[in-house]
């Protein structure tokens, strides 16, 4: 009898066949060659004590300066207080790695400060007359031109403050105060006896612009001041200001006007920088 097989039957029986056969074994992956002893005698260890960086990080950076030869090493240990480098390489690459180290692993910078003072005064403004507040010489210029521009004839001081504030490069830094203000202004010597006023402000974000010989500008990314009165019968909030502002060292700025008791409440502020 002839057996007719055709091209469809072959592929069928190879398929099962194929099927049918044991998977192949994996062949086992060749170990790594182990260093020649004259390599491994050419080399030399040393540990490296790391003082100011991390010897993680650090390492990463040194990675680059081994030889990558068989049998070089580098490894770092930041455990149990310890912060270190091991490195076993050939002699040249450890001198690398040195001079590297000594680069490397300095005191962070500090970023560099400046000392800024800030002045604040606090006015009471009146359309008629009031007690001389004594202003200070350096207010004379500033009331003069808010006489021209408010509609209050007087003025009095009612408190100052001066806060000296470091202010580092890249940052931003904050200040305030807590004080008491003067009273007798906006009443009669009763409400002065009886009333007690209490001014908190808050200066935040400071940020100086400028280090050189020229004068510098201040930013204040939140000026916060809040004026309260408490007497026997009550107590609250009189005026508040929230704004930022930005001023020029030697200049003063006015930094807000409310009303309190048909007075006026005029904040005003410069700043400086200081020597140490």
């Amino acid at each position: 009898m002839t057996i007719i097989r055709t091209l469809a039957l072959d592929i069928l029986l190879a398929s099962t066949l194929a099927a049918q056969a044991p998977p192949a074994t994996p062949s086992p992956q060749a170990k790594p060659a182990e260093p020649e002893l004259a390599t491994l005698r050419a080399m030399k260890s040393k540990l490296f004590i790391i003082q100011f960086r991390d010897a993680v990080q650090l390492q990463r950076a040194l990675s680059a300066l081994g030889s990558g030869a068989n049998g070089a090493t580098m490894r770092f240990n930041n455990e149990g207080g310890l912060n270190t480098i091991g490195v076993r390489d050939f002699p040249e690459n450890l001198v690398l790695i040195e001079e590297a180290i000594k680069r490397l692993d300095v005191p962070a910078a500090v970023p560099a400060s400046t000392d800024v003072e800030l002045t604040l005064h606090v006015l009471f403004a009146s359309k008629g007359a009031m007690p001389d507040g004594g202003l200070p010489p350096e207010l004379l210029e500033v009331v003069k031109q808010l006489k021209s521009t408010l509609a209050y004839r007087s003025y009095a001081l009612a408190a100052s403050f001066v806060q000296r504030v470091q202010i580092l490069d890249n940052a931003r830094s904050e200040t305030g105060g807590l004080g008491h203000v003067l009273p007798g202004a906006l009443g009669s010597a009763e409400a002065k006896a009886t009333s007690r006023m209490k001014l908190e402000w808050r200066a935040q974000g400071l940020k100086l612009d400028g280090h050189g010989e020229g004068p510098a500008i201040l930013d204040v990314g939140s000026f916060r001041l809040d004026l309260e009165e408490s007497t026997p019968t009550h107590s609250g909030t009189m005026a508040k200001f929230n704004t930022p502002l930005s001023l020029r060292e030697g200049e003063r700025v006015v930094v807000g006007t409310s009303v309190v008791k048909d007075h006026g409440v005029v904040v005003v502020l410069a700043a400086r920088r200081v020597k140490r």
